[in-house]
């Protein structure tokens, strides 16, 4: 059985970019919750200024996400 990855290749590396850019939503946000939970020390928690950050990062990341969706 033969491959032709000059028909598969780019089909494939799209899929795959896709999902990556799609699951790191997905992590930060399970990140950005984790970060800011009782679990973490209060020395080690983020100011109020890196939560207003860090909410309009995933913002954006959501906006974009959505975008990403519906240029596909």
């Amino acid at each position: 059985m033969q491959f032709d990855l000059k028909r598969i290749g780019p089909g494939l590396l799209f899929t795959g970019a896709a999902i990556e850019f799609l699951t790191a939503l997905f992590y930060v946000i399970i990140n950005y919750k984790l970060i800011s939970s009782k679990h973490t020390h209060e020395t080690w928690r983020p100011s109020k200024k890196l939560h207003v950050l860090g909410r309009l990062g995933i913002l954006f990341l959501i906006g974009f996400s959505v975008w990403f969706l519906f240029t596909l």
